[in-house]
């Protein structure tokens, strides 16, 4: 059946009635959805996850539920298509809160209220009952022994249980067997011979401020110069500056950031105690570059990190994603608050920390640099009910009108994890990016040229798989979710329809899965830029970790440009309805451009991509490819078009 709506679908072209193509389409995706339905639950205990872990050992255990309603034919997916897909419909941008997304589609109350009794019969303290998800607290003993006793409870429970699983408090990075999820950040040496000073003082500047430095040569590896670009900069090329000065710099609104770990103080970590001093290097990175002063606010719903030996190294890597990810965000989007919320661990306390800033509406954009590779999911023992219970995070803040955005990876079209088992890499896209109701970003190599004659030749191509380096633009087609209805209305490309994945011994039909990125932002580090970590100026740093913030900053921006008329939520689908209606003002339609007219702005919602590869996928200039998606957003041209439709 499924099959058939595709080839109708393949026949039709844009005179066939939008509504007639957008019903077909949701009927697949809401089949397609319904085909991973009643999967049997997976567990996964305290001592599966490490071994060894002392049965004193203070854990988490999430328990991952199947929300209700969801495929019925005026079901969760039905509402999400009608508000993200159909403009002439009622629901069309008309979000609802989260008292109506629990009150309509958590499982029954009385699934809830076994589980939750089960947790403290054992002695766990129940901390959240989310629609999708309980989370408790105890000793990793009672934690196994609380699931062990719930894998026996009665059928009526076991239907709503996707997984179950520990998570052991500061032992979690340790040969641990659960999937930790590592940040899209990459680090770089300057040239040899440079130095941060040098960068500084050789910068071109825009309106009296540094906006990027042209370098030499990094090494053989790479043959293109480096250019570090600063604040200032980014905001230019992204044509911002236009919406600036008449005051929308994403005021009133709130970007939240989820992160583990966060911005530590390494002396203090040294001696295992934590400091988070985030906002104090946020506060530095604004004063060194002339941002306005940051509303920057931290919270930790899930509990407060521990350092130990174990995890000391894991949350000192985080901390370069932290600064990143906040200076960033503020970046783009100055005049935003900007929420930055800790998980304790590496693992899926940062889903439940999503799932906290979505529950209790505390954001109306979100920005996650990290994620873990698909494939792994599969890989024995499975745990890939896990990803149907994180898709059901993402569908709440879908349906409330918050807009997620998540790194699509490092490693080009690959997960080269593998490699670090002496087993080979493989395709794999990068989770949370592949979820359909997340905007995934890609990266891409960023280069400006300001000529004698007043003009700037903006060059943006993507940033290309590296075997030297092993770096690249992650992206390709998910293993586990459909096309997204916007990706089947644009007949997204194909561009190698089968895949084997020599670690799982599976061969991969990519047709009809969804294509993943769907935007893509600077990310390359030998185009990247500097942050202040601990109170010091640290660079070069670069990944889709980059372009992530960067991309939810931008949309932060034109949302405040759009105001309360039009909520944006989701920015993928947005884009994908833009390209198919508006084909000739979808992109920008050159690469060079007055000076001046990055200052009062230039036509097209997206800035083309220009060519280049990830490995396994190429870029397909002026359409969506699975290296940089759609292109990189025009803030100016963006927002003149949304605000003309809405």
């Amino acid at each position: 059946m499924l099959k058939k709506l595709y080839g109708i679908i393949a026949t039709m072209n844009r005179a066939t009635s939008p509504i007639i193509v957008l019903t077909l389409i949701m009927m697949v995706v809401i089949m397609a959805t319904a085909a991973h339905a009643q999967q049997a639950p997976q567990y996964l205990t305290c001592t599966e996850i490490v071994p060894g872990v002392p049965g004193s050992t203070q854990s988490h255990v999430i328990i991952w539920l199947e929300l209700n309603n969801v495929t019925t034919s005026n079901g969760l997916l039905y509402l999400l298509d009608q508000m993200y897909y159909n403009p002439l419909s009622p629901y069309y941008h008309k979000f609802i809160t989260p008292q109506e997304f629990a009150e309509w589609y958590s499982p029954p109350s009385s699934v809830v209220n076994y589980i939750t009794s089960l947790a403290s019969s054992y002695g766990l303290t129940v901390n959240y009952t989310f629609p999708m998800l309980i989370e408790a607290t105890g000793t990793a003993s009672a934690v196994d022994n609380f699931l062990a006793a719930l894998q026996t409870a009665p059928s009526t429970i076991q239907q709503w249980i996707l997984s179950g699983e520990c998570i052991p408090l500061g032992y979690f990075t340790a040969n641990s067997k659960a999937h930790s999820y590592k940040p899209n950040i990459v680090k770089a040496p300057l040239p040899q011979g440079m130095t941060i000073q040098y960068v500084l003082q050789h910068a071109v500047k825009i309106n009296g401020k540094p906006a990027f430095t042209v370098l030499g040569q990094p090494s053989q590896a790479l043959s293109s110069p480096v250019e570090i670009w600063f604040p200032e900069g980014l905001e230019f090329i992204y044509d911002e500056l236009p919406l600036f000065s008449s005051g929308y710099t994403g005021q009133g609104l709130t970007i939240a950031i989820v992160d583990a770990f966060g911005d530590i103080n390494f002396t203090a970590a040294n001696q295992y105690v934590y400091q988070n001093i985030a906002c104090q290097d946020l506060a530095t990175f604004d004063s060194m570059f002339g941002l306005p002063p940051a509303s920057c606010q931290v919270i930790y719903p899930t509990g407060t990190p521990v350092l130990t030996p174990y995890n000391l190294g894991t949350a000192e890597g985080w901390s370069y994603e932290t600064a990143l990810d906040v200076e960033y965000a503020h970046t783009m989007a100055p005049g935003a608050n900007i929420l930055l919320v800790i998980s304790p661990t590496a693992g899926d306390d940062l889903f439940v920390d999503v799932e906290y800033v979505v529950n209790n509406s505390l954001a109306n954009f979100i920005s996650l640099s990290w994620g873990a590779y698909e494939d792994a999911f599969y890989y024995p023992p499975p745990s890939y009910n896990l990803l149907y219970g994180y898709d059901e995070i993402f569908m709440q803040a879908a349906a409330e009108g918050i807009g997620v955005f998540a790194a699509s990876g490092d490693s080009g079209a690959f997960d080269t994890g593998w490699l670090s088992y002496n087993m080979p890499m493989e395709p794999s896209t990068l989770y949370p990016a592949s979820d359909p109701w997340v905007t995934g970003v890609g990266g891409t190599t960023l280069y400006a040229v300001f000529t004698p004659q007043n003009y700037v030749i903006r060059n943006e191509f993507a940033w290309d798989w590296n075997s030297f380096y092993q770096w690249g633009s992650g992206g390709g087609y998910s293993f586990t979710f459909p096309e997204t209805p916007g990706q089947i209305l644009i007949r997204i490309a194909y561009e190698r329809t089968y895949v084997y994945e020599p670690d799982l011994g599976v061969g991969f039909y990519t047709t009809g899965m969804r294509g993943v990125p769907d935007i893509a932002a600077d990310a390359n580090p030998f185009t990247g830029v500097l942050i202040v970590l601990n109170g010091m100026l640290v660079g070069l740093i670069g990944g889709t970790s980059l372009a992530t913030p960067l991309s939810a900053g931008m949309t932060t921006t034109i949302q405040s440009y759009l105001g309360t008329s039009f909520t944006i939520g989701d920015l993928a689908p947005n884009l994908y309805l833009l390209y198919y209606y508006y084909p000739s003002q979808f992109y920008a339609s050159s690469t060079t451009y007055p000076t001046s007219e990055f200052l009062t702005g230039i036509p097209g919602t997206m800035f083309m991509n220009l060519g280049g590869q990830n490995g396994l996928y190429w870029v397909i200039t002026g359409q969506w490819n699975p290296v940089d998606g759609l292109g990189q957003i025009n803030v100016y041209g963006l927002a003149q078009l949304l605000d003309g439709i809405r």
